[in-house]
């Protein structure tokens, strides 16, 4: 091979890594975008779930949480509303499994419970069950009875 040949087989080397190095950053660079953008989503659903999870936590009012999610993280009255009732569901479950677990009763137990009771679907239907949410003893008796 000639110099020549050698340069222009550099050259087509060159160009051709470039080209593939160029359609390699489009395909996954859309992937890595779209991967940082599901991330992000992510990151701010937790932030928001957490910052409902905290103030109900402490037992915010009801219309001041509200507040906050509107004014802080730009959600409508009605999606707060929502993410609050959702929490507010979710929290009764949380503490009475946290209730049943310093019970000394196993995992699989807890979740026997919960299911066979149907605890969530009971708490979704029946609003008395969420006043419940710190008298574990008095939530089980309810749940029990409640058809």
């Amino acid at each position: 091979m000639t110099k020549f040949e050698k340069d222009n087989v550099k050259e087509y080397l060159r160009k051709g890594g470039k080209l593939i190095g160029d359609i390699i950053l489009e395909v996954y660079g859309e992937s890595i975008n779209q991967a940082s953008e599901v991330a992000f989503y992510d990151a701010v659903e937790i932030g928001i779930e957490n910052t409902v999870a905290a103030l109900y936590d402490t037992d915010v009012d009801d219309n001041q949480i509200i507040r906050v999610l509107n004014k802080y993280w730009g959600i409508s009255k009605d999606e707060a509303e929502s993410r609050l009732l959702y929490e507010k569901e979710e929290a009764v479950s949380r503490e009475l499994e946290w209730y049943l677990k310093m019970q000394g009763l196993s995992s699989a137990d807890i979740k026997k419970f919960m299911k066979s009771n149907k605890v969530k679907t009971k708490i979704s239907h029946n609003n008395e069950l969420l006043k419940l949410r710190r008298n574990p003893e008095k939530l089980i008796k309810n749940v029990k009875e409640f058809k």
